[in-house]
């Protein structure tokens, strides 16, 4: 396959960040996906008989896609299906002729990042001996963890959420400053909304794009790690395996596109459709994304030198953790004893071979944990007229469609952006369109007493009494709020909204109303709101009872169905692992250096931080 190619204007030295052919057009590949029939070539349907028809439809969405990003040319159906079938490993980067094929004279790193796996129950598991090849090459022996640093007190990004986690891990940077402040956002300046990971809305296809069109790195306003690394040693050869921020690495690797569809076809899929009245394996599709893309980096570690920088994402634990029967802790624990654990000997085995972990750095962190929650329409805060929708419309806002794109004569004057325990909504300054049809100039900032307070109001009064809509009374936590600031001015924090206009600062209101499962709300609320791009955070804010509440039955969520969810303040959803392993460095000396990196109370923008200082040393 050809490489995913940037407009003109965004090839490689150009800042990406002001890169107008890509600033202005951040919607996924789907949106500009030609008619089915381009890829196709005008080939009839008798071309593909006997194909298996969810194979098919699965290969036309991917092919779809790939064509639109320039990946693929014009193809029979036979070709097109040869296509979907192997796996990908796309070149990024040329590098110059003569250039060095890689920088091996600094200590090389290999990140494994786990998605949807919280600190106590991994390090629960290795440290029992659940997981014996993980914890080897994280530098284990017969002897414990001697060369193996376990840091205690890493907390994901507010919310705990999936993309705003990975972005501030690979970037450095708070979601204020990178902008990605969820799976879902809305982006005032360009009138549209982001969608990395869709939670309002079912459509796998926004998820794919971050691998065929880059979506993620589009999106974030911030270089990333590799890019910095890059800036320092142009030389340094990087490979990314499904990590969703891969800018300046040289190659992105990823699973059969088949795979890779059917896995994230399969999460937003109802899950009671899903599972007929046969039994089926609700794991597989997520067994065989990781096994996949494992597969993928051991072929190519058998080609050309070994990278200096490896990352290897593996997202199945969560994806199934979502949907899984017996419970997301009883989920997590079986797969990363029966698909993680089993992937990653693999994996190691390969780099032994290569003699490539002798002078290698060991990192391994996640996004967020999970907690479980009801699968029942009365906690999934999703349901037609029991909606926050229902209730805006009733408080006389006019909604966005829960959809990716609308038209740009859609008459919208608020919008609704989904994220498991939070959610964000947005209201547009609406004397700029105060009739019905009138379409709202986005790009001012709303008024506050006029159009934000009405908006924070609702929500705040509903949930006290339930008038508008008796469904949704009692199911929040917190309304946040703030005064809104004009588009790159930095934002100011949210505070707690308590009713009539009035507003308390959040370090107040804890104080007050103790959350003892609650992790540095107020420090991490800033993390997400204060900055140029704190307003994609929304002009209110809502936390759902979710992680300060004791079983599932007290807890709602901004979503479909699910059987877990995360995005919560909790220490549940926020206490993340970080693990550093060096065969030839004392625990003693791995925790002294983590320890001066990370400073007190760290985060997850400090991970850059600590690979440019394992790979380069203190500045």
């Amino acid at each position: 396959m050809r490489r995913v190619v940037a407009p003109a204007s965004c090839r490689e030295g150009e800042d990406r960040r002001d890169c107008t052919a890509w600033k202005h057009d951040l919607s996924p590949v789907a949106r500009r996906v030609p008619e089915l029939s381009a890829p196709w070539c005008g080939a009839d349907a008798a071309n593909v008989a006997g194909v298996n028809t969810r194979l098919l439809r699965i290969a036309l969405t991917l092919l779809a896609a790939l064509a639109a990003a320039n990946t693929i040319g014009c193809a029979t159906p036979a070709k097109a299906i040869e296509l979907v079938a192997k796996g990908d490993a796309r070149l990024l980067r040329k590098r110059d002729p003569g250039a060095p094929a890689s920088s091996p004279d600094k200590p090389a790193i290999l990140v494994l990042a786990l998605d949807g796996v919280d600190r106590g129950l991994l390090y629960e598991m290795l440290h029992a001996g659940e997981l014996p090849m993980l914890a080897k090459l994280l530098g284990g022996d017969s002897g414990g963890f001697s060369h193996t640093y376990f840091a205690g007190d890493l907390l994901s990004t507010m919310p705990s959420s999936t993309m705003a986690a990975w972005a501030t891990v690979m970037t450095g940077v708070t979601p204020a400053f990178h902008g990605i402040t969820g799976n879902e956002f809305f982006m005032r300046e360009v009138r549209r909304l982001a969608a990395p990971a869709p939670a309002s809305f079912s459509d796998s296809k926004p998820t794919i794009s971050i691998f065929t069109d880059e979506y993620m790195n589009v999106l974030s306003k911030a270089p990333s790690v590799y890019e910095r690394m890059r800036a320092r040693d142009p030389n340094v050869l990087v490979w990314v395996a499904m990590n969703p921020m891969f800018s300046g690495a040289d190659r992105i690797l990823v699973a059969k596109p088949t795979v890779l569809a059917e896995a994230f076809e399969e999460v937003v899929e109802d899950v009671a459709n899903a599972a007929s009245a046969k039994k089926v394996n609700r794991r597989r599709p997520y067994e065989r994304l990781d096994q996949d893309v494992v597969t993928v980096v051991i072929d190519e570690l058998e080609k050309g030198p070994v990278p200096d920088v490896l990352t290897v994402y593996l997202i199945g634990t969560d994806l199934y953790a979502h949907i899984a029967e017996e419970g997301p802790d009883a989920a997590r624990r079986a797969y990363l004893r029966e698909v993680v654990e089993p992937a990653v000997a693999h994996l190691t085995d390969r780099l032994r071979v290569r003699d490539a972990l002798a002078n290698r750095y060991v990192v391994l962190t996640s996004d967020h944990g999970h907690t479980e929650v009801k699968y029942d329409d009365a906690h999934a805060l999703n349901d037609g007229k029991t909606s926050p929708p229902e209730l805006l419309k009733r408080a006389g806002f006019r909604v966005r469609p829960f959809k990716l794109d609308v038209s740009d004569k859609d008459d919208f004057d608020a919008v609704l952006a989904y994220g498991g325990a939070t959610a964000f909504a947005y209201v547009a300054d609406r004397s700029t369109c105060p009739k019905e049809k009138d379409v709202c100039d986005w790009s001012k900032p709303p008024r506050y007493e006029e159009d934000v307070v009405p908006l924070a109001e609702a929500f705040y009064k509903n949930n006290l009494d339930g008038a508008l809509v008796p469904h949704l009374k009692g199911t929040l936590d917190l309304v946040l709020t703030r005064r809104p600031r004009p588009f790159k001015a930095d934002d100011v924090p949210f505070e707690v909204y308590v009713g009539n206009g009035k507003t308390v600062p959040v370090s107040q209101w804890l104080a007050e109303h103790p959350h003892p499962t609650y992790v540095l709300l107020d420090a991490r609320l800033r993390d997400l709101a204060v900055g140029p791009h704190g307003e994609r955070a929304g002009d209110v804010m809502l936390i759902a009872h979710n992680g300060d509440r004791a079983t599932p039955d007290e807890r709602f969520y901004f979503a479909s169905r699910y059987r877990s969810w995360h995005g919560s303040p909790s220490r549940k959803d926020s206490e993340i692992p970080l693990i550093v392993g060096h065969p030839g460095v004392s625990t003693a000396e791995l925790g002294a250096r983590v320890h001066r990196v990370l400073g007190a109370e760290p985060r997850q923008e400090k991970v850059t931080d600590l690979l440019l200082d394992l790979r380069f040393g203190p500045r």
